[in-house]
């Protein structure tokens, strides 16, 4: 009955952990044009990393500046990309597959982002600041 009791005791504690309602800050820095959109996606599987997002936020870059919240998130890893839209058409625009919108990762990876290079591990209120590339 003891050990029942136990393991009852320790599957409340790691699921109520888990449950936990966490959030994310992403401020913005090195934000060169007031103009157009900001895109913010979150990611929290490597499998869909730049792919489907976990939750995606849209600011106007008049706004960014506040930075934005992802409220009500369990605890774990999570990834953040960024991109400014400045010709409005909702997408990162590229030539050859380089960017040429600015565009911003957490971790601040310099290129080639991976799920791994760019997570990070939140488990109650945390705040990242991601630079952008321009």
């Amino acid at each position: 009955m003891k050990i029942i009791f136990t393991a009852v005791l320790l599957l409340a504690a790691f699921g109520g952990f888990a449950q936990r309602n966490c959030s994310i800050k992403v401020n913005v820095k090195n934000v060169l044009i007031n103009k157009g959109d900001f895109y913010f996606a979150l990611y929290n599987k490597e499998g869909d990393f730049m792919k489907t997002p976990y939750s995606k936020i849209r600011v106007p870059a008049s706004r960014v500046k506040n930075g934005v919240i992802f409220t009500k998130l369990p605890a774990g890893e999570y990834a953040v990309t960024i991109f400014q839209d400045l010709n409005s058409n909702k997408a990162l625009d590229k030539v050859m597959s380089v960017p040429v919108e600015p565009y911003g990762l957490s971790n601040n990876v310099p290129a080639y982002p991976t799920y791994s290079t760019t997570k990070f591990t939140v488990t109650d209120q945390s705040a990242i600041t991601v630079s952008m590339h321009n």
